[in-house]
C-alpha cells in the first residue's frame, strides 16, 4: 500500500487536528512538506462540545487551507476505540499455516462477534529466533464506518486505517529512537486528553495499552482545587509553566501524576512477567501534556528506569528544512509522532503494516488510484482490436493440419483434454466419500460457537475464590501490601485465606462424562491450551491450539463435549494440612460447585462424576495438597512424597536452612514474606457444554 509521491499523515484528536505531508527525499531521509495544526473551539470530551460537529469543521477547514491534490491519506483512530494484542504462536513447519492460526487465535482475544469488526495482523519474528510473535489489531466496523465518513463528506478517501499507538510505534521506530538492539525495548508514554497511551517499542515486536487517565485528569483536579469552570482550568493548566503559582498548580495535580505512575508501573509490572529476556532502558515521553510543570521528573523520579524520561525533540529522519525549523512546528513536536508514523505507512516504511480500512473501501480507493493507468489500457485495447483478424488467420494455418507431431497446438489440446479428464475421475472419488470430511467440518463449527466459555470458565476459577480482608484488597501496590500486613497481624499469611493461581489447564472431551480424568502426573488428553496467570495471564505456551476433534465418523452431540479443568496453586492459610485441606474444601471447592450451577453461561459444573471412582463419584475434588517448605528442603510436591487430602503434616517441622539466600529465593514479590508456609495443591473438575439439567436429570 506504498504511495508514489507525498502522503498526509492526519491525527484527530481530542484538542486538535495534527497533519503532515511527507515524500521521500533520499538518503534515508524524508522531506516534511507542509504540517497543520487545527485545535477544536472545545475539547471533544467537554459536557457541553459536539464531537461530530467540531470534528468535521477541522477537517473542512484543513481541507480549505492546504493543498492536497493527488496526496494519498492515512488516518489514525484512538487507541481507546481500538483493540490491540500481542502474542506467540506455537512453533509452525508450514508457514502456510500462519494466517489460519492466526485467525483461530483472533477469535478467542478479539471480545466482539467476527462479523462486527474489522480486524488484521502483523506477524514480528527475529531471524536468530524459532519464535514467531503476532500483533492482533480489531475495531468495530460502526466505528470506522463513522471515522471513515468525517473525510469522505471532504472527499478525502483513506489509503489505510491505523491505530495511533501502532502509528507512534512505526514512527520511533524508523526514526530510529527505539527498538534498535535485540533484547532491549524503549516506553514511550503518550498522554493525550482522555487517554494515555503505553508502547513498548522492541526489534522484533512491540506491546501496548491504553490507561484512562490523560490530560482531562489533570484539568478535574485543578477544578476541585479551585473552584473553577472547565474552561478556566484547562486555560490554568496550559499556562501553568509561565503562572506565579506554578507551585500549588502542581501540588493540586500530584494525585492525578502519583495514580499515572501506579499505572505506568503495574503495566511495566505485567509486561516484565511475560518478557524476562527484554530490559527497558529508557521513556520516550510525547504528547503536549509533557509541557506541564514537574510532570516529566515526577515520572524518571519513580518509575527508575537506568535511561531516565526523555522528550522527543525531533526527528531524526526529517530533513533539515525550513518547515521543520518553523516554530509552530517546532512547539508542537510532542504531539506530532502519531501524525509521522501514519505518513510512513502511507510510504511503505513502516515496520507495522496492519490496516482497518474495509475491504470495500480499500478497493474503491485502489481504482481511484489505478485511474490514470485506464487511458493506457483503453489504448492498447483500441491497438489489440486492429489486429484479431492476423491470429485468426495464423490459427486457422496451424489447425490445418491433423498431425500432433506436426501441430504443437493440437498437441497441447490433447494433453489438457487428458488432465481434465483426470481431474474429473480424482473429483467423482472424493465426491462420493464426503461424510467424514463434512462431520469434522460441523464439529469445528459447533465448538467455536462455544468459544466464549473458555473466559467464563477463567472468571469462575476465580470468583470462587474466598473472600479476602477489604484492607488487603484495596492495596494498590507493594508498598500498600507490606503496610497493611504488617499493621494487623490478623492477616500474617497464615491467617489470611489468599489463593494464588500458577496454573490453569483445560483439557477438552468430545464426551466429558466419558472421560477418566487424573492428576497431572496420569495421562491427559485433548489439551488445548492452559492459563498461568504466574507469567502475567495468556494462553500456556504463548497461544492456544485447535483442538483435536479425534474420529470425524464418531457420533458426538455438542451437549455431550466439555472440559475438564485442572487447577494448581498455592493456598497461604494454614499452620497445618488439615486446615489448609479444610479451607480449600470447604470453601473453594464449595464454591465452585454452587457457582458452576448458574443459568445462562453455556456450560455447568457436574455434580457427579461417573468415571471417578472415589468419594461417591464426586466430580469437584482435591488431588493432593502439599508443603512449599518440603519442596524447598528437596522433598517435594504432589508427585514426590505430596501427602493427599487429610493428613497433618506441619511446614515448620521440618528443618530448613534460614541463610539470607534461601530467605530472598522463597520470599514474596508483592509482600516479601516467606513463602515456604505455603501449602501447593492441585484440583479438578468437569464443565459440561450448554444448560444443567434439572435435579433428577442432573448426573
Amino acid at each position: 500500500m506504498a504511495s508514489g509521491g507525498a502522503v498526509w499523515g492526519i491525527d484527530v484528536g481530542q484538542c486538535a487536528l495534527k497533519a503532515m505531508k511527507v515524500r521521500p527525499a533520499g538518503d534515508g531521509k524524508l522531506e516534511l512538506l507542509a504540517f497543520d495544526v487545527i485545535e477544536h473551539p472545545k475539547i471533544l470530551s467537554q459536557p457541553d462540545a459536539e464531537p461530530d460537529e467540531l470534528i468535521a469543521a477541522a477537517i473542512e477547514k484543513f481541507v480549505s487551507r492546504n493543498d492536497i491534490a493527488g496526496d494519498g491519506f492515512v488516518v489514525g483512530v484512538p487507541g481507546q476505540q481500538t483493540f490491540a494484542r500481542f502474542c506467540k504462536l506455537p512453533p509452525v513447519a508450514d508457514k502456510r499455516r500462519l494466517p489460519d492460526l492466526v485467525r483461530y487465535e483472533a477469535q478467542q482475544q478479539i471480545p466482539f462477534d467476527m462479523d462486527d469488526v474489522v480486524w488484521d495482523y502483523q506477524v514480528f519474528s527475529a531471524a536468530d529466533s524459532p519464535d514467531t510473535e503476532v500483533g492482533i489489531f480489531a475495531m468495530r466496523k460502526d466505528l470506522i464506518r463513522k471515522q471513515i465518513d468525517y473525510f469522505t463528506a471532504q472527499r478525502i478517501s483513506p489509503l489505510a486505517i491505523q491505530t495511533i499507538p501502532t502509528a507512534l510505534f512505526n514512527a520511533i521506530r524508523f526514526d530510529g529512537q527505539g527498538g534498535g538492539d535485540e533484547g532491549a525495548a524503549t516506553v514511550l508514554v503518550d498522554v493525550g486528553a482522555q487517554n494515555t497511551d503505553l508502547i513498548i517499542v522492541e526489534k522484533s515486536g512491540g506491546w501496548m495499552r491504553n490507561i484512562p487517565l490523560g490530560g482531562n485528569s489533570f484539568t478535574d483536579a485543578l477544578i476541585k482545587s479551585f473552584k473553577l469552570s472547565f474552561a478556566k482550568a484547562e486555560q490554568l493548566k496550559r499556562q501553568a509553566a509561565s503562572s506565579k503559582y506554578a507551585r500549588q498548580i502542581f501540588q493540586a495535580m500530584r494525585p492525578v501524576f502519583a495514580d499515572l505512575v501506579a499505572e505506568i508501573q503495574r503495566s511495566l509490572g505485567h509486561y516484565a512477567s511475560t518478557h524476562r529476556d527484554v530490559e527497558l532502558r529508557n521513556v520516550l515521553a510525547l504528547g503536549n501534556a509533557f509541557l506541564l510543570p514537574g510532570l516529566q521528573k515526577y515520572l524518571e523520579t519513580n518509575l527508575t528506569i537506568a535511561g531516565g524520561v526523555l522528550k522527543l525533540e525531533k526527528f531524526n529522519t526529517l530533513a533539515p528544512s525550513a518547515t521543520v525549523n518553523a516554530p509552530q512546528f517546532q512547539e508542537n513536536i510532542l504531539s506530532f509522532g502519531a501524525a509521522y508514523g501514519l505518513a510512513l505507512q502511507g510510504l511503505g516504511l513502516a515496520q507495522i503494516n496492519a490496516d482497518l480500512l474495509p475491504v470495500e473501501l480499500a478497493r474503491v480507493a485502489m481504482w481511484r488510484r489505478k485511474q490514470p493507468m485506464f487511458m493506457a489500457g483503453a489504448a492498447t485495447l483500441m491497438l489489440a482490436a486492429a489486429l484479431p483478424w492476423a491470429r485468426n488467420l495464423m490459427d486457422r494455418q496451424a489447425l490445418g493440419s491433423d498431425s500432433p507431431q506436426s501441430n504443437p497446438s493440437l498437441q497441447r489440446t490433447q494433453q489438457i483434454v487428458s488432465w481434465a479428464s483426470e481431474f474429473q475421475q480424482q473429483f467423482n472419488a472424493v465426491r462420493q466419500d464426503t461424510g467424514g470430511e463434512e462431520q469434522r467440518i460441523k464439529q469445528a463449527v459447533e465448538l467455536t460457537k462455544s468459544r466464549y466459555i473458555i473466559p467464563r470458565v477463567l472468571s469462575l476459577v476465580n470468583e470462587a475464590m474466598p473472600e479476602l480482608p477489604a484492607a488487603f484488597a484495596r492495596a494498590a501496590n507493594s508498598e500498600e501490601l507490606k503496610r497493611v500486613v504488617s499493621a494487623d497481624a490478623t492477616l500474617a499469611r497464615t491467617k489470611r485465606k489468599q489463593i494464588i493461581i500458577e496454573e490453569l489447564k483445560l483439557e477438552f472431551s468430545p464426551n466429558i462424562e466419558n472421560m477418566v480424568a487424573s492428576s497431572s502426573s496420569g495421562p491427559a488428553t485433548a489439551a488445548i491450551g492452559g492459563w498461568n496467570p504466574s507469567r502475567g495471564g495468556g494462553m500456556s505456551g504463548g497461544a492456544m491450539a485447535p483442538p483435536d476433534m479425534g474420529d470425524p465418523n464418531a457420533p458426538v452431540s455438542p451437549d455431550q463435549m466439555g472440559f475438564f479443568v485442572r487447577v494448581s496453586g498455592r493456598l497461604t492459610y494454614g499452620a497445618n494440612q488439615a486446615e489448609a485441606t479444610e479451607v480449600l474444601e470447604s470453601e473453594y471447592l464449595r464454591n465452585l460447585k454452587v457457582l458452576g450451577g448458574r443459568p445462562g453461561v453455556g456450560f455447568y459444573v457436574m455434580e457427579k462424576d461417573p468415571q471417578n471412582p472415589d468419594r461417591n463419584n464426586e466430580n469437584v475434588r482435591l488431588f493432593s495438597v502439599s508443603s512449599v517448605r518440603m519442596e524447598a528442603l528437596g522433598g517435594a510436591g504432589p508427585a514426590a512424597g505430596g501427602r493427599a487430602p487429610g493428613g497433618t503434616l506441619t511446614p515448620g517441622g521440618a528443618a530448613a536452612s534460614e541463610d539470607e539466600f534461601e530467605r530472598r529465593r522463597f520470599a514474596d514479590a508483592a509482600t516479601g514474606e516467606d513463602t515456604r508456609t505455603d501449602w501447593r495443591f492441585e484440583l479438578g473438575f468437569k464443565v459440561r457444554f450448554g444448560e444443567k439439567p434439572p435435579p433428577e436429570q442432573a448426573q
